[in-house]
C-alpha cells in the first residue's frame, strides 16, 4: 500500500517527501562520521559558505565597475568620433565653397574647358586626398566627374545635394555610391554653386570622400577598439573588424547606451552614432571596444581569490582538526570502553578518569553505570533462560496451527472456486437439456399429424377436384335443377366455393409445409441425437438459430448473411448452436436497448441491423463474425463480460453465464473468441474455429 499510495499523491506532496527524504538520508550520513569531523564540519561548511560569498561578490563588484568604467569610455570616443565626422563634413564644405569662388574655375566652367577644369582640380584632389570631384552645369550636366579608379563605374545617388546647390545652397550630405553586384558605399560630400559675375548659378560643383577603412582607422584611438560603418539599411559598408565586413548584422541602435554584445563569438561594449543625409541616407557608425583585456583581468584576479580562498581553507581546516581532536580524543576513550563492555560483556571494564571537566564526570558516571549493569545482568540471564524455555514451546505450536490453517484455507478455496465454476455448468447444461428435451419432444409430438396432414392434403385436394368435377357434370346435364336445389345453390354459394377450396387447400398445404421446415429447424438446433463431434455445415446452424429467433426478429431488424464457401468443420453441433444462440440473442437485447426502448433523434436515422459474415482464414481455420450496430458496451466492462455471473441486464433479464458458457464451449472446441465494441456504435463478436479437432 504505500508503494502504490505515492503515486496517488499530489506533485507538491512528492517533492516534499522527496525532499524529506533526502533529508533523512544525509542526517544518517552525518551521524555516521566520527566525532572529530562531525564537530569541525558545521564551522567549516560556514567558513567556506562565507568565503565563496565573498570571493563572488568581489569579482562580481570588481567585473561590474571595470565594465561600467569601459562604457564610459566607450561613449566618450563615440562623442568624439561623432565631432571629427561633423568637422571633417564641415571641412569639405569649406573647401568646396573656396574652391568654387575661384574666377578661373568658373571661367574654364562658362567656356566648358574640360583640360582647364581638370588642371584646376587635380591639385585640390592630390592636397586633399579627395576620392571624387564632380562640376554639372545649370541644367545639371555632369561637365566633370573625376574619380579614383576604382569608383569609376559606380552610380552615385547625389540628385538632392545638385539640385540644392543649383538652388543655390551649400549643402552637405552622406549619399550612397552603389558599385555593381548591389554593393554599397557611404560618401561623405560637400556641395556649393559656382556663380558668375552677376552672382548667377552657372552650374555646382561636389567634392566627396569615401568612408573607408583607413578614414575609420584614424578615428580609432586606442588598438582593442573597431568601428563598423553602416548604411540605411542596417547593411555594413566597411569595417575595420574584418570578420564583419560585409554582413548584415544586428547591431545596437543609436538611442540607447554603450551596451554588451556577442560578435564573431567575441564581447565588445558597442556604441552607436549616427550622421543623417538629406535624401532618406543615413550614416551609422558602432564604436566596439573588445572585453578580451578585461575578461583576463577577472580570470587573473578570480585565480588570486581562489587560491586565497584555498590557503585560508587549509589553515582554517588544521586549526578546526586540532580543535576538534582535543574535544573529541578523551570523549572517543570513554566511548571505547563503552563499546568494548557491551560487545564483549565484559563488565569488569573501567573507564579512565583523568580529567576533572564534564568528560571526567561522564567516565566516572559510566563506570557507576557499568558495575550496576553487570549485577542486572546476571538476573536477566537467568529469567532469560527461563522464558526462552516458554517461547519455544509456544512458537512450536503456533507454526503447527499456522501450517494446518493455510493447509485448510488453501483446499477450502479451491473446493468453492470449483463450485462455482460446477454449479454455473450444472446450471447451463440442465437448461438447456430441458430445453433440448422440451424441443425435441415437441417437434417430434409435432411432426407426426403434420406429416399425416401434409400427406394427405394432396388428396383432399384430388377429391375435391373431382366432386367439383362431378357437380360441374350434373349442372350441364341437368340446367333446370328443382327449387330445392336451386335455393340450396344459392345458399351455399357454390361458385365462390368452387373457386376459394383450392386455394385454401393451397395455404394449408404451405403451413404444413412452413410448420415442417420449423420443426426441421428445431431438430437441427437441438441435435439430441449427435452427442459425438461430427462434421457439419455450420450455415444449417446458423441459419436453425436465426428460424428459432424470428419471433423477435420478425420486421423491425434486418438480418443481413454473408457467407462464403465453407468446407464442413468438425465439432459438437448442439453446443455450436447454444453459442449462435446466445450470440445473437445478445445482438438482439442491444438492438432493442438501442432503437426501441430508449429511442433518440440519432438513432432515429439508423436502422437496426445484424450482419453475420463467415469466411475461411489461414491455417485450416473459419471465423464467424455476428455484428451489431447497437449501444455498445462500456469500456469498463469489457475486460469482465466473460466473468461467470457477471451481466450488464437488468435484475430478471440475464444470468450472466451466456458469454461464460460461450468461451467455455469455444475452448472446449480449440478455437477463440474475441469481442470488440465502441460505446454507441455497435459491437462485433469474432468467433474463430479449427477445420478438424486435434486429439
Amino acid at each position: 500500500m504505500p508503494f502504490f499510495s505515492f503515486f496517488n499523491q499530489s506533485p507538491e506532496q512528492q517533492t516534499h517527501r522527496q525532499t524529506v527524504g533526502r533529508g533523512v538520508k544525509l542526517q544518517a550520513s552525518y551521524s555516521k562520521l566520527p566525532l572529530s569531523q562531525r564537530i569541525i564540519m558545521p564551522f567549516m561548511l560556514v567558513f567556506f559558505s562565507i568565503m565563496v560569498v565573498a570571493v563572488i561578490s568581489f569579482a562580481f563588484w570588481f567585473t561590474s565597475a571595470m565594465e561600467y568604467q569601459m562604457k564610459n569610455s566607450v561613449a566618450s570616443g563615440a562623442a568624439v568620433i561623432l565631432q571629427e565626422l561633423q568637422t571633417e563634413t564641415q571641412h569639405l564644405g569649406s573647401w568646396v565653397q573656396l574652391i568654387a569662388e575661384r574666377n578661373d574655375l568658373r571661367t574654364a566652367l562658362e567656356q566648358k574647358n574640360t583640360q582647364t577644369l581638370l588642371k584646376i582640380l587635380v591639385s585640390h584632389q592630390t592636397k586633399l586626398k579627395l576620392d571624387l570631384i564632380k562640376i554639372v552645369n545649370q541644367n545639371g550636366g555632369v561637365v566633370l566627374d573625376f574619380r579614383q579608379p576604382k569608383l569609376q563605374k559606380s552610380n552615385l545617388e547625389d540628385r538632392t545635394s545638385i539640385s540644392q546647390a543649383l538652388a543655390g545652397m551649400y549643402p552637405l550630405d552622406v549619399v550612397n555610391l552603389q558599385k555593381q553586384r548591389g554593393q554599397k558605399q557611404l560618401v561623405l560630400v560637400g556641395t556649393a554653386p559656382i556663380k558668375s559675375n552677376e552672382e548667377e548659378v552657372i552650374g555646382a560643383i561636389e567634392i566627396g570622400i569615401l568612408i573607408n577603412n583607413e578614414l575609420l582607422k584614424n578615428l580609432i584611438a586606442a588598438k582593442d577598439e573597431y568601428l563598423i560603418a553602416l548604411n540605411e539599411d542596417k547593411t555594413v559598408v566597411v569595417s575595420t573588424l574584418t570578420a564583419v565586413t560585409n554582413k548584415n548584422w544586428q547591431l545596437p541602435s543609436t538611442k540607447i547606451p554603450p551596451t554588451r554584445i556577442l560578435l564573431t563569438n567575441r564581447q565588445y561594449i558597442a556604441k552607436s552614432i549616427s550622421i543623417q543625409g538629406l535624401s532618406n541616407t543615413s550614416l551609422t557608425v558602432v564604436l566596439l571596444k573588445s572585453l578580451v583585456d578585461l575578461n583576463h583581468t577577472v580570470q587573473y584576479l578570480c585565480l588570486r581569490l581562489w587560491g586565497f580562498f584555498v590557503v585560508g581553507g587549509l589553515i582554517c581546516t588544521l586549526v578546526g582538526k586540532n580543535i576538534a581532536l582535543n574535544i573529541s580524543e578523551p570523549l572517543l576513550t570513554v566511548a571505547r570502553v563503552a563499546q568494548k563492555a557491551t560487545q564483549e560483556g565484559n563488565f569488569d571494564l573501567q573507564a579512565p578518569v583523568t580529567r576533572n571537566d564534564e568528560i571526567g564526570i561522564l567516565a566516572t558516571s559510566l563506570n557507576s553505570l557499568i558495575r550496576r549493569v553487570a549485577e542486572y545482568t546476571q538476573e536477566l540471564e537467568q529469567a532469560r533462560t527461563t522464558l526462552e524455555k516458554r517461547v519455544e514451546e509456544r512458537t512450536n505450536q503456533l507454526l503447527q496451527k499456522n501450517q494446518e490453517l493455510n493447509l485448510a484455507y488453501d483446499q477450502l478455496s479451491y473446493a468453492i472456486q470449483e463450485l462455482q465454476q460446477t454449479q454455473a455448468q450444472l446450471i447451463q447444461t440442465e437448461k438447456m437439456s430441458s430445453l433440448g428435451n422440451m424441443v425435441a419432444g415437441v417437434a417430434h409430438e409435432i411432426n407426426n399429424p403434420i406429416s399425416f396432414i401434409y400427406g394427405n392434403i394432396s388428396y383432399a385436394k384430388e377429391y375435391i377436384e373431382e366432386l367439383l368435377e362431378l357437380l360441374n357434370l350434373y349442372r350441364n346435364e341437368y340446367p333446370q335443377p328443382t327449387s330445392a336445389i336451386q335455393n340450396c345453390l344459392e345458399q351455399i354459394e357454390l361458385d365462390y366455393i368452387s373457386q376459394d377450396l383450392p386455394k385454401i387447400l393451397t395455404s394449408m398445404k404451405m403451413g404444413a409445409q412452413r410448420i415442417r421446415e420449423i420443426v426441421l429447424s428445431l431438430r437441427n438446433f437441438s441435435r439430441l441425437d449427435e452427442s459425438e463431434k461430427k462434421a457439419v455445415n455450420i450455415h444449417e446452424g446458423i441459419d436453425s438459430t436465426l428460424l428459432i429467433l424470428n419471433h423477435r426478429l420478425k420486421e423491425k431488424i434486418q438480418v443481413v448473411k454473408e457467407y462464403e464457401t465453407l468446407p464442413s468443420v468438425e465439432c459438437y453441433p448442439a453446443q455450436l448452436n447454444q453459442v449462435f444462440l446466445n450470440l445473437i440473442s445478445n445482438a438482439i437485447d442491444a438492438l432493442e436497448e438501442a432503437f426501441f426502448n430508449k429511442l433518440s433523434s440519432v438513432d432515429n436515422k439508423l436502422n437496426p441491423q445484424i450482419l453475420i459474415h463467415t469466411n475461411k482464414v489461414a491455417g485450416n481455420r473459419i471465423d464467424v463474425r455476428i455484428t451489431d450496430n447497437g449501444c455498445g458496451i462500456e469500456p469498463k466492462n469489457q475486460d469482465k463480460i466473460f466473468d461467470p455471473f457477471f451481466t450488464t441486464k437488468e435484475v430478471g433479464k440475464g444470468t450472466g453465464l451466456g458469454l461464460w458458457i460461450c468461451y467455455q464451449i469455444i475452448q472446449k472446441h480449440q478455437g477463440k473468441i474475441e469481442v470488440n465494441s465502441l460505446l454507441g456504435e455497435g459491437t462485433t463478436v469474432t468467433v474463430t474455429l479449427p477445420l478438424l479437432q486435434k486429439a
